[in-house]
């Protein structure tokens, strides 16, 4: 008998111990596919500037429209109509029509620690010794370039944001942020063309550059910087 409690026992300890596991499984954040750059209003379960994961399925009808930007592959869709299942590099679309191009984006950049942010100058601004040599710094130096002066700014969670040009005097942009991207073109913000920011958010800060052609419209995931 006292066999057969410890046996009962020692399986209930078992299922204890995987339901814990499975639990903690499903509480891991689930790694985002793909931006929803825009979206018709015909089209439920996803708004403008939501992250999808892989899997996820969203219906369209027979004349809904949707854009979806990868955070991996930079490839951007437009699709019309039909069924869409979300992939890690694009989807699949069925019974509507998609167009795909590449666009410019970074995904995730590197994001710089405080103490490394406060270097980066040194690194971004470097000139060569001689006026006459004109070399460019090595790709790994140089901050990112957005094409337009209207970022779109993804945080982990609401906090503030603090957008600091370092290349030129300008009074510092002070934002109190979502935690999903926020397209800050559309908030007004407007960089200027060629100029270089510092984008910080608590310890954590990104060295980018706008585009010395900057017109202020250009794909969202080509915009898009991420924390």
């Amino acid at each position: 008998m006292s066999g057969t409690i410890g046996a009962v026992a020692g399986i209930a300890a078992v299922a204890m111990l995987a339901g814990s596991a499975a639990r903690e499984a499903s509480a891991q954040p689930v790694a985002p596919a793909a931006l929803v750059e825009d979206v018709s209003a015909s089209a439920s379960g996803v708004e403008a500037f939501d992250y999808v994961s892989v899997g996820k399925q969203i219906q369209l009808g027979n004349a809904g429209k949707l854009v979806l930007g990868y955070l991996a592959s930079c490839v951007e869709e437009t699709i019309v109509g039909g069924a869409v299942t979300v992939g890690t590099e694009q989807s699949t679309v069925t019974g509507g029509a998609v167009q795909r191009k590449t666009v410019a984006c970074a995904g995730k950049p590197m994001q710089l620690t405080s103490e490394q942010s406060g270097k980066s100058g040194g690194l971004v601004f470097r000139r060569p010794p001689s006026t006459n040599t004109t070399e460019p710094a090595p790709a790994a130096d140089r901050p990112r370039v957005i094409p337009a002066g209207g970022p779109v700014i993804s945080l982990p969670k609401p906090g503030r944001l603090t957008i600091a040009r370092v290349d030129d005097k300008a009074a510092p942009i002070v934002l109190d942020l979502p935690g999903k991207p926020v397209d800050l073109g559309k908030r007004g913000v407007r960089l200027a063309p060629g100029g270089i920011y510092r984008a910080s958010y608590g310890a954590n800060a990104v060295v980018f550059e706008v585009g010395a052609q900057s017109t202020g419209e250009s794909s969202p995931l080509a915009r898009l910087i991420r924390f």
